[in-house]
């Protein structure tokens, strides 16, 4: 998340609005918070709040406009963008219009513990519910693709149906993409529900991390969530939703990557894509690094030869987060520049690399990690 910050006055409570640089009309102004305005404008107090860069303010009979100011960075904010003000002075991008990796952020809570985990488990309520209904008003309706995620967003319960709900009124041509482990749908009703919305352009992608119970449960620390995540992706295909599987390649996978392939190709041919995906080295991942790690060029063998196996049997395959000079050239036209803009790097090298444009890059935390391996091409 981008987040900026400078000192707060009159905020008690978090005010969420959509980022204007000009006046709005009186009507849309509850919503939107003026950015560097004439602090001897008028009328200010019918906007939500104010952002100023000035490093000293002094407003005239507007004693109570919210208003965080001395901030830094504001041309990194857009007309259109959507963020959170906090009484610390604390301001979150939640949403930016320029951008194609936007989130709905459920929660922080998860009924899994991945040794890859990007992020700590967090057991405690989040209140995050109302924050993601309010976004949803906001977003701009161009918006091509969101997706929701967490944690795990499943443990929200039946407020994931309100989110999906609220996006199907208010964003209807936009793609949802769910990102999930998908044990949740093991549960026949919960599925029903879920797919009762008939929201009509939603992709389910669940996490599969092995084809089998042994090794799946282990790398997501939960007994019988192979058995329940199998069940959830059945369930979610009878009621005709589009199901994406996304594995992630580490020690305990990656020898049984064509394995997994098969498993998937025998048992789930109705899966809309696959996706093997190069590690996020922060969080878990990075505290388990020694468990986890594989050599890049050791990966190379493996993955081929399930991408190919998936390909040969007509079915849809990308690979995910691995820069090109670390796969064989055979797997480019399936690498995907799939890393979120505000945590994609590229190294010094790869600034005269030919395919630095079509390339994955890396994640900013994996940089120091991956850097000695890059070539360039």
């Amino acid at each position: 998340m981008i987040q900026l910050s400078g000192i707060s006055k009159n905020i008690d409570t978090p005010l969420i609005g959509k980022i204007s640089f000009s006046s709005v009309l009186k009507k849309g102004r509850h919503n939107t918070i003026y950015i560097n305005p004439e602090l001897s404008y008028r009328k200010l107090k019918d906007y939500l709040a104010v952002i100023s860069s000035v490093e000293n303010i002094n407003i005239p009979n507007l004693e109570h406009l919210p208003i965080i100011y001395n901030t830094r960075d504001i041309s990194s904010l857009d007309n259109g963008d959507v963020v959170e003000l906090l009484p610390n002075g604390l301001i979150n991008v939640l949403y930016q219009i320029n951008s194609k990796d936007n989130i709905l952020f459920l929660t922080q809570r998860c009924n899994q513990n991945c040794l890859m985990c990007p992020q700590p488990l967090e057991n405690k309520e989040d209140n995050l519910f109302e924050t993601n209904l309010k976004l949803i008003q906001l977003i701009d309706k161009s918006t091509e693709e969101i997706a929701i995620t967490g944690g795990e967003p499943t443990v929200v319960g039946e407020n994931l149906f309100k989110i999906i709900l609220a996006c199907k009124h208010f964003l209807p041509n936009t793609t949802l993409l769910l990102l999930t482990n998908g044990m949740k749908f093991s549960d026949y009703k919960y599925t029903h529900i879920f797919s009762s919305i008939k929201h009509p352009k939603i992709i389910i992608a669940v996490s599969l991390q092995s084809d089998n119970p042994i090794d799946h449960d282990y790398i997501v620390g939960r007994e019988g969530a192979f058995s329940q995540t199998v069940k959830g992706i059945i369930n979610l295909a009878s009621f005709g939703n589009i199901i994406e599987i996304r594995i992630v390649i580490q020690r305990y996978n990656y020898q049984r990557l064509q394995s997994i392939a098969d498993y998937i190709y025998r048992n789930m041919t109705f899966v809309e894509h696959i996706n093997f995906m190069g590690l996020e080295t922060i969080g878990y991942a990075l505290k388990n690094l020694k468990l986890l790690w594989v050599e890049p060029e050791d990966i190379c063998k493996p993955l081929e030869e399930a991408v190919h196996y998936l390909v040969q049997r007509h079915m849809k395959v990308s690979v995910y987060n691995i820069p090109l000079c670390l796969i064989p050239k055979r797997l480019w036209g399936y690498a995907r520049q799939s890393i979120s803009a505000w945590k994609n790097v590229f190294d010094s090298k790869c600034e005269v690399c030919s395919m630095r444009e079509k390339c994955s890059g890396l994640f900013e935390s994996g940089i120091d990690i991956y850097s000695k391996y890059l070539k360039t091409l």
